[in-house]
């Protein structure tokens, strides 16, 4: 809500809606930008006020309100740069962590639209996804179905272990670093996705080749179509997964020009 009245302002100026549009675009930006990167909301109130103040100042256009976020410096209201976001894309622990439901949800939804955008499917736009489920492709609940790069299987007490020492500085060893790499890709984007509730209720913790089975029966997202060809899911998967939502996301939320 913090952007309203700067929003109102934009949309009631004597400029083309193009213009209009391309400066709501870098608003969005500058939100999700700074939300998928860690960075406080707390100042928004002053930030959008003081940007209000000075659009009145110098203009209502897109030049003069991307000088402006351009400007912007410290943690309190800065806009992430291109490098800073990508790494966050590929690495952050957005859920669960930094973002809550509504928001990786809407993320998730206008990386679909994009994703669409780039194919020829039949149905360019995106229905309503507001009633899916956020899916960690890899359960959260790992253990018992999903062995590490060895073949083996690790435990929850495994985990604990690993999460203590790591807390503490201390040197894992090379089974306990491929636990810790395996948990710490499971909140990141490329191991996120939008299921049907009753599909994902169904799919739970179990192995990959049950939940590629339900989606190649239940969806039609781009988010998902790919998931259907591989054979199986690990970290490599979701490092290139990855990359490829960073770079779609770079172009559906642009920084700095």
């Amino acid at each position: 809500t913090t952007p309203h009245p700067l929003a109102l302002m934009i949309s009631t100026c004597q400029i083309s809606n193009e213009a209009k549009s391309e400066m709501f675009d870098d608003i969005i930006s500058y939100i999700v930008r700074r939300a998928v990167c860690g960075l406080t909301y707390k100042n928004y109130n002053s930030v959008f006020l003081t940007m209000l103040r000075q659009l009145h100042d110098g203009g209502v256009n897109p030049t003069v309100l991307r000088k402006i976020l351009s400007g912007l410096t410290g943690e309190a209201s800065r806009w992430p740069i291109d490098g800073e976001f990508r790494s966050e894309c590929l690495n952050g622990h957005l859920y669960y962590g930094r973002l809550e439901s509504g928001k990786m949800r809407a993320i998730l939804t206008e990386l679909e639209g994009f994703l669409r955008a780039e194919t020829r499917v039949e149905e360019r736009i995106p229905p309503d996804l507001r009633d899916l489920d956020i899916d960690h492709i890899m359960p959260r609940s790992w253990f018992t179905h999903w062995p590490l790069g060895d073949g083996t299987f690790a435990t929850s007490s495994e985990l604990a272990e690993v999460e203590v020492l790591s807390r503490s500085g201390d040197a894992l060893s090379p089974r306990q670093r491929m636990i810790a790499d395996r948990q710490s890709r499971i909140s990141t984007l490329g191991n996120l996705t939008l299921l049907n509730l009753s599909v994902n209720r169904e799919a739970q913790h179990f192995a990959y080749v049950k939940k590629r089975d339900l989606l190649i029966a239940n969806t039609n997202l781009r988010l998902n179509i790919p998931l259907i060809a591989l054979q199986a899911w690990g970290e490599a998967a979701v490092a290139k997964r990855g990359e490829l939502l960073a770079s779609a996301a770079l172009k559906v939320w642009p920084g700095q020009r």
